[in-house]
């Protein structure tokens, strides 16, 4: 009999791919690293070579693994569009999403075809801002899911995290021909109070002693990144979406290293709608990092 190729070990191929490391992959994955390393022995056992070229740090496609990664990964996806088309509920009723605006164009690009074309009874109402503010809504019965990034160390409360989407690791980012001056406060291009990138950001700095400013501070990212790609100010970002106007500050800099994130599906206390399922199902299948 011909050899066939275990679903699982695509999804923990594209993982390891789409985060550049195995630790990353392992987390999201809710996998132990040996799990995930004995995965990609298989699927290189069946693809005849070697797919990855790994060191201590980074995680690199040979060849064979770039022309393996293009032809699993539409086969991966029509595998969990298959399944996600196995029951279509009929479900009718208001749902209010709360997204962090830096995920809010994929999220709903992911979602809102599949909403219109099968749920149409669905009303999506959806509200941008930091994590903070959309779970202290979230908490009060004013969202019925949020999109809430928050450090890998806080433990997320098994009951209300319907899935975690993703590992982000923020970064300190400036112009490119910004250089910081160790003898004056740090200038900053921030979010509100609220957001976790915020918050640990300037946590470390205070830890390290450094004095640090606001230079502008908004609840929106293109004034932030206007700031800071004009060298008025360094600011964080996800390492995945740092433009290219932008460097990324290390220690060499001055700057301590910050923590990585999840990005979390959480869900409102007290009992779920039919139709919120329906919408963290849709955002759970169709959302990638």
């Amino acid at each position: 009999m011909a050899e066939t190729i275990d679903i699982e070990l695509l999804r923990t191929f594209h993982a390891i791919v789409r985060f550049g490391q195995f630790l990353a992959a392992s987390s999201f994955l809710n996998k132990s690293p040996s799990a995930v390393s004995l995965h990609v022995r298989r699927l290189e056992a069946l693809a005849g070579g070697r797919l990855l070229e790994r060191d201590n740090q980074t995680v690199n496609l040979t060849p064979l693994g770039r022309r393996f990664a293009l032809q699993s990964a539409e086969l991966l996806l029509l595998h969990d569009r298959m399944l996600a088309s196995f029951s279509t509920p009929v479900a009718s009723g208001r749902v209010r999403l709360g997204i962090s605006e830096e995920y809010a164009g994929a999220v709903l690009g992911c979602t809102l075809p599949h909403l219109s074309a099968d749920f149409p009874h669905i009303e999506l109402e959806v509200e941008t801002g930091s994590s903070g503010r959309l779970n202290t809504r979230l908490q009060r019965g004013q969202l019925d899911l949020a999109l809430l990034v928050e450090p890998v160390e806080v433990t997320a409360l098994d009951a209300r995290c319907i899935k975690t989407l993703g590992i982000t690791q923020p970064v300190w980012v400036a112009a490119h021909d910004y250089r910081l001056d160790l003898a004056r406060p740090v200038p900053l291009a921030l979010h509100g109070k609220g957001c976790p990138y915020r918050s640990v950001a300037v946590d470390a700095l205070t830890r390290l002693g450094r004095r640090w400013r606001v230079v502008i501070m908004s609840a929106g990212v293109t004034a932030l990144e206007t700031a800071i790609e004009a060298g008025l100010a360094i600011g964080i970002a996800d390492r995945a979406q740092v433009r290219p106007g932008m460097r990324i500050l290390t220690t060499a800099d001055g700057l301590p290293e910050l923590p990585m994130h999840e990005l979390r599906l959480m869900l409102a206390p007290g009992k779920s709608s039919e139709a919120g399922e329906v919408v963290a199902g849709l955002i759970g299948h169709g959302f990638q990092l």
